[in-house]
């Protein structure tokens, strides 16, 4: 059965490193027509936010990270890449990640059969680390409107819960899943 990564939450719940003031954000920031071609903390928080997010961690995974919460309770993490470069002191492209812990229904046929119906994320597994994750990679390279930069976000954190349930199929979930699977298969020999 899935779970989120619950060593996560049960973290935010017990302990805060950060102060509230790291958990406040700017949302003219995410103005939608702003134009960005690299991203800082701040950005991020603000794209959170402004996204209707609750953020309950900066920081925890490298300088320019934000973990956060949905309204319905999905733990994601917004975190910077190609940080403080020669091109730029922000971040040059984000990361978008959804993460389960892994169970014995994990299998690596399950990881490709993920990867291979959501094609706009990347599914992994860590086994040592026991997790499954969902990652969309923006690359900010020549500007983005903010408002894009949002959508990468709704789609991901609306793939994730859709991985999840290839990974973690209920007989409902397994029947419409092989229904799409082969549906084009079908129509492309008739």
């Amino acid at each position: 059965m899935r779970s989120f990564l619950a060593a996560t939450a049960l973290a935010a719940a017990v302990t805060f490193t950060a102060s509230a003031e790291d958990f406040t954000a700017d949302t003219s920031l995410a103005d939608d027509d702003r134009v960005v071609r690299s991203v800082s903390l701040e950005d991020m928080k603000a794209i959170a936010v402004a996204e209707g997010h609750t953020i309950t961690e900066v920081g925890g995974e490298g300088a320019v990270s934000v973990r956060a919460t949905t309204p319905d309770g999905l733990i994601f993490h917004l975190i910077g890449t190609a940080c403080d470069t020669e091109y730029s002191a922000d971040c040059l492209g984000m990361m978008v990640q959804v993460r389960y812990d892994d169970d014995e229904e994990v299998t690596a046929e399950k990881i490709n059969d993920a990867n291979l119906a959501y094609a706009a994320v990347s599914t992994w597994w860590d086994k040592d680390g026991e997790t499954v994750g969902v990652t969309r990679y923006v690359i900010l390279d020549g500007g983005q409107r903010m408002e894009n930069v949002k959508i990468n976000l709704q789609n991901a954190l609306a793939l994730g819960p859709l991985v999840a349930d290839v990974i973690w199929p209920s007989d409902d979930d397994m029947d419409e899943y092989y229904d799409w699977l082969f549906s084009d298969d079908e129509e492309d020999d008739q």
